[in-house]
């Protein structure tokens, strides 16, 4: 569902006006749109966002590479800094790649780094465009590529045509939810409910994602 179709059915369960057609850029920038429904696009994002806090949904997977020079330890992922690592795979070897804390990057790289084939990674800062920086350990000596399995956030909602992501019925929920609280007018009791009706949705769609993940908690031994 689009935006602006997440924006209507909050509106909708409010017996507010709906938004007729698409806006143009950023719904904030609108001049078509009115300050209430501006309101509702907002909510609609902070129950996108609380919906994506709570599972690690498979439509917000993706693969970050990046390509090894040899000598070079420092590397940046273009993906921002809002990601969760799942998996970390050297594509040309097939090595797993193992999170280590910077510390302990620290500790093994005296009196000089070590150099091979990547077997760990650690997180050190971001580059100028906020994507997170790893270190590699050992210091790459081939050009390999290293794929980073992440899960990444939906960017905050604003175009009216941006189809969501993940699942709409608890995010729909989420924010009548709070439109409701935000209107204080209920004395709590409907939003409470609401909210309720909201949390039972999106344990009923983690539930069915769940069902496509369940073998990533097995482990497995050679």
């Amino acid at each position: 569902m689009t935006f602006r179709g997440l924006i209507n059915e909050v509106l909708i369960r409010l017996r507010e006006d709906t938004i007729s057609s698409d806006w143009s850029g950023d719904i904030n920038d609108s001049t078509t749109i009115t300050a209430y429904q501006k309101v509702i696009g907002s909510l609609v994002n902070d129950a996108k966002r609380h919906v994506e806090e709570r599972h690690d949904w498979l439509v917000l997977r993706e693969t970050a590479d990046i390509s090894t020079v040899a000598s070079t330890k420092n590397y940046s992922l273009s993906s921002g800094q809002e990601i969760k690592v799942v998996d970390v795979i050297n594509n040309t070897t097939g090595t797993q790649l193992v999170q280590v804390s910077k510390a302990y990057l620290n500790s093994i790289r005296y009196p000089t780094d070590p150099t091979g084939e990547p077997l760990y990674y650690g997180f050190n800062g971001a580059d100028t465009s906020n994507n997170l920086k790893v270190d590699l350990s050992p210091i790459p000596i081939n050009a390999e590529t290293i794929s980073f399995d992440i899960v990444k956030y939906q960017a905050t909602l604003t175009a009216a045509d941006t189809v969501l992501s993940v699942p709409e019925k608890p995010v729909i929920l989420g924010a009548w939810a709070r439109a409701i609280a935000e209107r204080g007018e209920d004395g709590g009791t409907q939003s409470s409910l609401m909210a309720g009706e909201a949390s039972e949705s999106l344990k009923q769609a983690i539930m069915l994602d769940s069902g496509n993940t369940r073998y990533e908690t097995d482990w497995y031994i050679n």
